[in-house]
């Protein structure tokens, strides 16, 4: 599974060196160029004598032959495997929302989380959320027609972008860029799954990530879990989703007692004034901020390419 890259890239951007590659499968270098030399699994299209590029179809066969490996098959059988899976079933993203609408309204799941896949393969899980999967639910759910009771169009997106997520995530590289950081994600219901693409994002980038619910349940308030949480160390960053005055009151509140920075995502985000409170609209533009306030060191135009 590709990496949450933060910025779409061109062609040539996309390209990654074999010690990035390395780096993300947790391989090294002289084993990417052993198995270029021995199984043809190296980059495609490159001549002789320039350096090797990957493209990300090249990244996702390594990746398809160390799952295999780890099943226990050897390595030239693993080989052999992942060339002819790639082959046979070439991954092919939607150009467009309304290209991954028209999957989504197919009922075929194992196809909808193909399609997914390959998305994040070519654009990251950032721009697969916000360009892709966001607009795509929002017009699911505003069919004048409503929904089939059992196969509900924009459940079945959900749960199989979650699923994506969930590989994305297990697949974040052994060498962090950040050092540890951890962060607080607080969130209301509609919203979990935009947390969950910033947590993501940011665990791919080494940080420490929990998220906590904002919704009042059994009396239990954002505040009082992040009083909980905080026992376990003050947060480098918190992260709020949310709206109206209890969303207000809630930032208010963590302000003031614990004095650290937070973002607050949401165009329709309440707005409250505090120098160490910043207001985004958009989920990439979280991703962006968050990384420039733990990693300044950090080239964002280069990290988490895929």
């Amino acid at each position: 599974m590709p990496r949450a890259i933060l910025t779409q890239s061109t062609q040539a951007n996309r390209c990654r060196t074999v010690s990035s590659v390395a780096d993300e499968l947790g391989v090294s270098a002289s084993t990417l160029r052993t198995w270029e030399r021995r199984y043809g699994l190296g980059p495609t299209g490159r001549q002789s004598g320039a350096r090797r590029r990957y493209m990300p179809e090249d990244v996702e066969r390594l990746r398809a032959m160390i799952n295999h490996i780890r099943t226990g098959m050897p390595a030239a059988q693993a080989a052999r495997r992942a060339l002819a899976e790639t082959s046979l079933h070439p991954r092919v993203g939607p150009a467009n929302a309304a290209q991954l609408r028209t999957v989504a309204l197919g009922d075929d799941y194992p196809r909808l989380e193909e399609v997914l896949e390959a998305t994040v393969a070519s654009h990251g899980l950032v721009h697969t959320w916000s360009r892709f999967v966001e607009p795509t639910l929002k017009s699911l759910r505003s069919a004048p027609a409503g929904d089939p009771v059992g196969a509900a169009p924009a459940l079945m997106l959900i749960n199989a972008f979650q699923r994506v997520c969930r590989g994305v995530y297990h697949s974040r590289p052994t060498r962090a860029l950040v050092g540890g950081d951890r962060v607080a994600l607080i969130s209301d219901a509609p919203h979990e799954t935009a947390a969950q693409v910033i947590g993501i994002a940011l665990a791919w980038y080494g940080c420490e990530v929990r998220v906590l619910s904002s919704e009042d349940y059994d009396g239990a308030t954002a505040c009082d879990r992040f009083r909980e949480y905080v026992r376990g160390g003050v947060p480098s960053l918190a992260v709020v989703f949310g709206c109206g005055t209890t969303c207000a009151a809630t930032i208010e509140e963590l302000d003031a007692r614990y004095g650290i920075p937070m973002i607050v995502v949401g165009t329709d985000s309440p707005e409250v004034l505090s120098p160490r409170v910043q207001r985004v609209r958009t989920v990439s533009a979280c991703v962006e901020e968050a990384l420039a306030l733990l990693a300044p060191q950090a080239d964002l135009q280069l990290v988490g390419r895929s």
